[in-house]
Protein backbone atom coordinates (compact mmCIF):
# COMPACT_ATOMS: atom_id res chain seq x y z
CA UNK A 1 0.00 0.00 0.00
CA UNK A 2 2.08 3.43 -0.95
CA UNK A 3 1.81 6.39 1.00
CA UNK A 4 1.73 9.62 -1.01
CA UNK A 5 3.64 12.97 0.35
CA UNK A 6 2.78 16.22 -0.69
CA UNK A 7 5.71 18.91 -0.07
CA UNK A 8 6.38 22.57 -0.84
CA UNK A 9 9.49 23.26 -1.67
CA UNK A 10 12.13 26.57 -1.73
CA UNK A 11 12.87 28.44 -4.93
CA UNK A 12 15.89 26.31 -4.91
CA UNK A 13 14.18 23.10 -5.28
CA UNK A 14 14.84 22.25 -1.31
CA UNK A 15 12.09 20.50 0.42
CA UNK A 16 11.03 22.87 2.84
CA UNK A 17 11.53 21.42 6.53
CA UNK A 18 8.37 22.94 8.01
CA UNK A 19 5.05 20.18 8.92
CA UNK A 20 2.56 23.18 7.76
CA UNK A 21 3.64 22.00 4.06
CA UNK A 22 3.10 18.43 4.29
CA UNK A 23 -0.02 16.50 3.74
CA UNK A 24 -0.21 12.70 3.65
CA UNK A 25 -2.55 10.37 1.52
CA UNK A 26 -3.04 6.79 2.12
CA UNK A 27 -5.67 4.32 0.92
CA UNK A 28 -7.15 3.54 4.58
CA UNK A 29 -7.87 7.13 4.51
CA UNK A 30 -9.21 7.50 1.30
CA UNK A 31 -11.32 4.95 0.91
CA UNK A 32 -8.51 3.14 -1.50
CA UNK A 33 -8.17 5.72 -3.48
CA UNK A 34 -5.23 7.59 -1.97
CA UNK A 35 -3.71 8.84 -5.46
CA UNK A 36 -7.14 10.83 -6.98
CA UNK A 37 -6.95 12.43 -3.53
CA UNK A 38 -3.16 13.31 -3.46
CA UNK A 39 -3.44 14.33 -7.33
CA UNK A 40 -6.19 16.76 -6.25
CA UNK A 41 -4.09 18.20 -3.56
CA UNK A 42 -1.35 19.04 -5.86
CA UNK A 43 -3.29 20.07 -8.73
CA UNK A 44 -5.33 22.70 -6.29
CA UNK A 45 -2.05 23.68 -4.85
CA UNK A 46 -0.58 24.09 -8.09
CA UNK A 47 -3.31 26.28 -8.79
CA UNK A 48 -3.28 28.32 -5.81
CA UNK A 49 0.22 28.79 -6.14
CA UNK A 50 -0.15 29.90 -9.98
CA UNK A 51 -2.95 31.83 -9.17
CA UNK A 52 -0.95 33.87 -6.14
CA UNK A 53 2.44 34.16 -8.68
CA UNK A 54 2.05 33.70 -11.80
CA UNK A 55 1.52 30.35 -14.44
CA UNK A 56 3.85 28.03 -14.01
CA UNK A 57 5.27 28.55 -10.67
CA UNK A 58 2.83 25.98 -8.72
CA UNK A 59 4.67 23.25 -10.62
CA UNK A 60 7.75 24.46 -8.98
CA UNK A 61 6.78 25.04 -6.34
CA UNK A 62 5.08 21.23 -5.22
CA UNK A 63 5.84 17.73 -5.23
CA UNK A 64 3.80 14.43 -5.08
CA UNK A 65 6.06 11.51 -3.66
CA UNK A 66 5.35 7.87 -3.49
CA UNK A 67 6.56 5.71 -0.54
CA UNK A 68 6.30 2.09 -0.70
Amino acid sequence: MPLYILKELDSQGRVFQDDDTTEYFDDTDHNGNALDAAMDAYNFRVGQTDKAWGAGVGATRWTLLQVG
